[in-house]
């Protein structure tokens, strides 16, 4: 009998990533307190250890700190979305050194699929802090890594690469019991704060106890999504880099063709009906999007010619989820990346940086640099709101949400 490989998962995650941009380009700012704002210049977006030390939280109101930057106590910038795009792909595509089998889940987070890589297992710290080191040595950017045989113990893994040496594996199965026993209920990767008032009630406080729980129970009581959580935590792997959640302050929809395609007016209208489906999620959900990223590849298994994989970020004056808006841009950028000759595999269209629709209109656009008048945004608000409630079926039915001629692999 054929034994299956063991599955060998990497998580990426640059640390700091926006204020890690920004340190890039001020050599003067190194071990320095660095905030990055929202697009309007509203709230913290990012912060560098430096400022996390200040005390300086996520989603702080600019007005709140504006003391520290008079001071000289931290440096604060506005968002600055196509340079954090360029230096990620940058990130991504140093990673193509070590494998092809990549899945770019956020702006600064990439799973990587090891389980073909000829990886000797007493060597695997090495073989990790090769990659961190390499990436920042080539980019500039810090990064951590961890390593495991299931997506959601690579995510466990990462964040405590964060904490501490910025590389962490959860190989052997003792050592990951121990881990697990230190990681909160909430802090598990698929919980949330939704889930997590309900597993505190059940007697379920960190990851330890998820994983000792029935697999068989958890689907009766929530759902597939969460005996899936349990088996992964317990080493079976469940999920793979088609079918991984979405990360909370992002939406990602793509998918993969069933044929390569260099047809420029098939790839466009696909990324428009990813834009139109990315869209309509973050109005359900109450959220505007700070940027919007597209991306393209070929394939990873494709015989002749190198592996390509090429995306481009573009950040909005006033953060928006106005799918004409939105889609005018993402075909902006898909005309920035598309390559003649090129036979692309999958599209990718990903939201970034939401936020709180209400918030951001709450703060006023005193501010905002287009020429958009308030009574317009409040006419395309209406307007996206009709869409919504005539259209989203027939999005949802779109020959794109088919079997054919793609796969059904959301990323949300």
């Amino acid at each position: 009998m054929k034994h299956q490989p063991i599955r060998l998962y990497g998580l990426l995650d640059c640390n700091s990533f926006f204020a890690s941009c920004e340190k890039l380009f001020r050599p003067d700012l190194k071990n320095k307190a660095v905030a990055v704002l929202s697009n309007n210049d509203g709230v913290v977006v990012a912060r560098s250890p430096e400022a996390k030390q200040l005390g300086i939280p996520m989603g702080e109101p600019y007005f709140k700190i504006r003391h520290l930057a008079e001071r000289g106590q931290c440096t604060v910038f506005s968002s600055n979305y196509r340079l954090y795009g360029d230096i990620s792909n940058r990130v991504m595509k140093t990673l193509l050194r070590w494998t092809p089998n990549i899945e770019v889940y956020s702006i600064d987070e990439a799973f990587l699929d090891f389980t073909d890589t000829n990886i000797e297992i007493n060597s695997i710290d090495s073989f990790l802090q090769d990659i961190t080191l390499t990436v920042e040595q080539w980019t500039g950017i810090p990064v951590s890594l961890g390593l495991a045989p299931t997506m959601t113990l690579a995510k466990v893994a990462n964040d405590l690469a964060k904490r501490g040496s910025g590389i962490c594996s959860l190989l052997d199965p003792e050592a990951r019991t121990l881990t697990l026993a230190q990681v909160e209920i909430k802090d598990v990767w698929g919980i949330g704060r939704r889930l997590a008032p309900k597993m505190l009630r059940l007697g379920i406080r960190t990851a330890k106890d998820l994983a000792a729980i029935d697999p068989l129970w958890m689907r009766k009581q929530f759902s597939v999504a969460q005996e899936q959580l349990v088996r992964e935590l317990n080493g079976e792997c469940c999920l793979d880099i088609t079918t991984i959640p979405a990360p909370r302050k992002n939406i990602q929809v793509s998918r993969s063709f069933s044929e390569a395609t260099n047809d420029y007016r098939l790839l466009a209208e696909a990324v428009s009906t990813f834009t139109a489906r990315a869209c309509e999620k973050a109005r359900m959900e109450g959220t505007v999007a700070s940027a919007v990223y597209v991306h393209l590849n070929t394939s990873w298994y494709k015989k002749q010619g190198s592996y390509v994989s090429e995306g481009k970020t573009r950040g909005f004056t006033v953060p928006t989820s106005s799918s004409t808006e939105v889609i005018r841009t993402a075909l902006a950028l898909l005309h920035e990346i598309y390559r003649e000759g090129i036979l692309y595999k999958k599209a990718s269209v990903m939201l970034l940086d939401l936020q709180n629709a209400e918030a951001v209109k709450s703060q006023g656009l005193l501010f905002a640099l287009d020429d958009k008048k308030p009574e317009d945004r409040e006419r395309e608000e209406q307007i996206m709101a009709s869409l919504d409630h005539i259209t989203a079926p027939a999005i949802k039915k779109s020959k794109f949400f088919r079997n054919s001629p793609y796969k059904l692999s959301f990323g949300t």
